[in-house]
């Protein structure tokens, strides 16, 4: 799992495509020891002139070094940059796109397991932090048979999205919603009908991160 902190920037030195040698915090920030921690695994962007590169490494304080161990974009075609001997770069912790469009795949999930039924979900799902969602998916193990499911996502107990697998079906295409969370908010899912011959079963809802 990657580390992150806010303002952690220093100037490093770099041979070709050799760990950074970390030389210490730029001022008014704080080093990667200090922010993230001795072995905390981390994305950073390192940058000297016209060359930069983005990847993930780890922290290791006793060398004062941060590893090279996949780079995920770089002025070098995405290959890592192999830099002139010694050079002077400024390294610094990021939230790289590649993390971000993962985290937007990949989506939050609210789930309902086993044989459905018409229920009031008292499961809450709290965000780690203030988040948007702008779209939202569904499907089932198991397909309703003679009617159609319905679920209702509700925000601090208050219906803010509704959402329809059709009988005989398993999933439901993504649709818009508009949904915005605080770390105090929490999210509940109710299931309003289920199938009248097989009620279905298995009922997942994912909701995709606004970026």
């Amino acid at each position: 799992m990657l580390s992150f902190a806010d303002r952690v920037r220093e100037q490093a030195m770099v041979s070709g495509l050799g760990t950074y040698a970390l030389a210490g915090a730029v001022s008014g920030h704080q080093g990667f020891v200090a922010g993230l921690g001795d072995g905390s695994r981390c994305a950073y962007c390192a940058e000297a002139g016209p060359s930069w590169e983005v990847g993930e490494g780890t922290v290791n304080a006793a060398n004062g070094t941060l590893s090279r161990e996949r780079i995920l974009s770089s002025s070098n075609a995405g290959a890592a940059v192999d830099w002139p001997a010694e050079s002077v770069v400024a390294v610094f912790c990021v939230a790289p796109a590649a993390v971000y469009r993962m985290i937007a795949n990949t989506g939050v999930s609210v789930t309902t397991p086993g044989v459905l039924q018409v229920l009031t979900g008292t499961s809450r799902w709290y965000p780690p932090q203030a988040v948007s969602f702008n779209s939202m998916e569904a499907w089932v193990g198991t397909a309703p048979v003679g009617s159609a499911l319905q679920f209702m996502l509700a925000k601090n107990g208050i219906s803010i999205a509704t959402g329809s697998i059709t009988d005989g079906s398993h999933r439901m295409a993504a649709t818009p919603v508009t949904l915005d969370l605080t770390s105090s908010d929490w999210l509940t899912l109710d299931v309003t009908q289920v199938g009248s011959a097989i009620p279905g079963s298995d009922l997942t809802v994912r909701l995709h991160l606004a970026l």
